[in-house]
């Protein structure tokens, strides 16, 4: 790791709620009846699943997030936290009393896909971000849950001279012009589309904008268009082979993590995608949005085991 004179590697700005994992063989029919195999309720939220992966891998984090409230739900989520015993710093989560805490169902099927159902997410609450905490940190990144806080807050670590990694912004040119890295899904472009079709995607981000685009695919990869580079087509990224998918919640706030983590190694961007897609389909096998990450050992050791390292 670079060493500096941060008090925080990143700033991760965004959402914070209660997740209900639920496991089960097929969605039930409308009206009928299908049984739970398994259940987990544990933190969630973007910015909660790329925090702890980031403090998993030894960084400094601060979490500013969504308030919880004071219901049953919201000191349920404190105590995990609690329980958790990182090292994240939750100063700037507040607990408000008569707030309803961000909750959401997961339904999660053999095939890793989910269906997620949620309340207390229209009316978020996140705090400002304040200028003068923005200069604390190298990198910040958020989630575009709280759009427009997302937004404020980016301008904001933008001007302290954090660099910026945003997830889900790439339709915000605003966003992509402050951002070193734009990250965001095939079904925020056009799910289905030919894969192409996400290149050039990436390509014209990157070329209108200045930064570096990236537009994740699944199990197809991801395509990487890389700042400094306009006119070059962008770069595609095989995903590594997972054979015992249990839920693919969280993966892009994982891979997003693996993002930041390899920026902060001076990786090169090549090997930063490529770690960062290791590190979300690791994720995969575990239930809930950070229930499978590992340590960057075992992350490395699974690439090197498929001669991608």
């Amino acid at each position: 790791m670079i060493p500096n004179d941060y008090d925080f590697d990143v700033i991760v700005y965004g959402t914070v709620c209660l997740d209900l994992i639920w496991r089960v063989d097929q969605l039930a029919a409308p009206g009928g009846y299908e049984s739970i195999t398994h259940e987990r309720r544990m933190i969630g939220g973007e910015a909660a699943n790329t925090a702890i992966a980031l403090s998993r891998w030894g960084l400094k984090i601060a979490l500013v997030g969504t308030a919880m409230g004071d219901d049953d739900d919201g000191r349920l989520l404190r105590r995990l936290f609690d329980d958790l015993g990182s090292t994240i710093d939750l100063s700037r989560v507040e607990m408000q009393p008569g707030l309803q805490t961000p909750f959401c169902a997961c339904i999660a099927t053999p095939d890793g896909h989910r269906t997620m159902y949620g309340i207390g997410f229209t009316n978020m609450h996140v705090p400002r971000l304040d200028h003068e905490f923005a200069r604390t940190a190298r990198f910040f990144t958020m989630d575009p849950n709280a759009y427009n806080a997302g937004l404020a807050a980016c301008a904001v670590a933008a001007e302290a001279g954090a660099e910026v990694v945003a997830m889900d912004y790439t339709r915000s040119p605003e966003v992509n012009r402050a951002a070193a890295i734009s990250v965001t899904s095939h079904e925020h472009v056009k799910a289905g589309a030919p894969l192409p079709t996400y290149a050039d995607y990436a390509a014209e981000i990157r070329d209108r904008d200045g930064c570096t685009a990236i537009v994740t695919c699944g199990e197809d990869g991801c395509f990487v268009a890389e700042r400094g580079a306009a006119g070059n087509p962008a770069m595609r990224v095989p995903a590594y082979r997972i054979d015992d998918i249990v839920d693919s919640t969280g993966c892009g706030d994982i891979f997003r993590a693996g993002l930041i983590y390899g920026s902060l190694q001076a990786w090169d961007l090549g090997t930063t995608a490529r770690f960062a897609s290791a590190a979300a389909g690791l994720n995969c096998r575990e239930m809930g949005g950070w229930g499978g990450v590992r340590s960057v050992e075992e992350i490395r050791e699974f690439q090197r085991q498929q001669d991608l390292w």
